[in-house]
């Protein structure tokens, strides 16, 4: 086997122009590959980065189950199976209405427990008290939004009382307006998400309100992300809709995988050249050596032996090629990152582009050098199998006539 490679290496040093344009071929070709696909994984990681610093990972979101022409409500029964679980740290159900005040100012309210503030963190108070939690009270807590709304077309302030009416859909034909007082509590701080727009009471008095036994949702606190996944499963076994920023990521994931093949792909169309390249020159090299061929086998050499030869020589074409493909690859990655990452920042705008600032654009993991060694590889030996059958195959009669 040394004598084997040695011999390829002094035929391949016979030929340095060719093999070197050679070799570059394959080179490009790979880190055309690594490149892209470095992009399409960076951008991925970044996107999911994001996504988790926006989202708990250890809360589900369940609603109410729609499937085989029924529906699946969220009543304490179901609430007191998911708490079962021993993941579940606690469930926070809410309630919603829709309210309207005598000036036809719609105010969408939300009955909430303490856990369901102690899910959403943000919700702090800019002026004025929580309700008081598990009684019957007729205090609301504004949002950000909300209030200033009511502020200027109602002329309402922290501590006021009005009156709104909901409209009630019960067993008969005809809904029922009803209308309740409220007093205004307190006001949030702004939190930049639905809450601004909500009007927030305490879940026993909207039960009241409301008149309906079932919730309108429920938030799942789990105690840790892995186990957000089996929790998730659970509750749609009990004919609940449940979804995660998990299923977000996982949506991501996919859509960036087949993006990165996609491109991939039409970028390993360089590497058909490389390929190309190899069978021309072995090709080629079957001619120029036709003499040595014909000797060779004369002295008892076989088919085999002599497919080995031309194979060795392909062999270490495609390590080289390999190895060059891979650095070439790093360099093309941080060329992406360096010039492209501002011209994405750019076309993505403030908004998309601000969480691809803090970091790479680009990301190689080890798998990719190691695919991208395999793929060049695979391919010169694939490429010789053609040129060293051939050479193989050739009569050494025929070829010792050209002595």
């Amino acid at each position: 086997m040394k004598e084997l490679f040695s011999l390829a290496i002094r035929q391949l040093g016979r030929k340095k122009l060719r093999v070197f344009l050679i070799v570059l071929g394959i080179a490009i070709g790979v880190a055309a590959v690594i490149g892209v696909t470095a992009l399409g994984e960076g951008i991925r990681v970044q996107a999911v980065e994001q996504i988790k610093s926006q989202h708990d990972l250890t809360t589900i979101e369940v609603s109410a189950g729609v499937g085989g022409g029924s529906i699946t409500l969220i009543t304490e029964s179901k609430l007191n199976a998911i708490e079962t679980d021993e993941h579940v740290l606690f469930v926070a159900p809410f309630m919603k209405d829709s309210y309207v005040t005598q000036n036809n100012t719609y105010l969408a309210v939300k009955g909430i427990t303490p856990e369901y503030k102690r899910i959403h963190s943000d919700l702090q108070l800019e002026r004025g008290n929580w309700f008081e939690a598990g009684k019957k009270s007729n205090e609301i807590v504004l949002g950000y939004d909300v209030a200033k709304r009511l502020s200027t077309i109602e002329e309402l302030e922290l501590g006021d009382t009005f009156n709104a009416k909901i409209r009630l859909y019960g067993e008969g034909d005809r809904p029922t307006d009803k209308t309740n007082t409220f007093v205004i509590a307190g006001i949030l701080k702004s939190a930049g998400d639905e809450h601004d727009n909500q009007v927030l009471v305490d879940l026993t008095e909207a039960k009241v309100l409301d008149e309906k036994d079932a919730y309108d949702g429920a938030v799942v606190k789990v105690d840790d992300p892995a186990s957000a996944v089996s929790v998730l499963k659970r509750i749609e076994r009990l004919g609940l809709g449940a979804h995660s920023a998990q299923d977000v990521i996982d949506e991501v994931n996919k859509l960036m995988t087949a993006v990165t093949l996609i491109l991939g792909f039409f970028s390993g169309i360089s590497l058909v050249v490389g390929a190309l390249m190899v069978v021309n020159t072995m090709i080629i090299s079957v001619y120029e050596r036709t003499k040595e061929i014909g000797l060779t086998k004369a002295l008892g050499a076989s088919d085999y032996d002599i497919m080995k030869m031309f194979l060795a020589e392909c062999l270490i074409i495609g390590i080289i090629g390999g190895i060059f493909g891979d650095l070439l690859g790093i360099g093309f990655s941080m060329l992406i990152d360096i010039v492209g990452k501002p011209f994405l920042v750019n076309a993505l705008g403030s908004d998309l582009g601000a969480g691809l600032q803090s970091g790479s654009i680009t990301a190689i993991t080890p798998w990719m050098l190691a695919a991208g060694f395999a793929i060049s590889l695979i391919l010169s030996i694939v490429s010789g199998l053609y040129p060293a059958r051939r050479a193989a195959r050739l009569n050494p009669l025929d070829a010792l006539r050209q002595i």
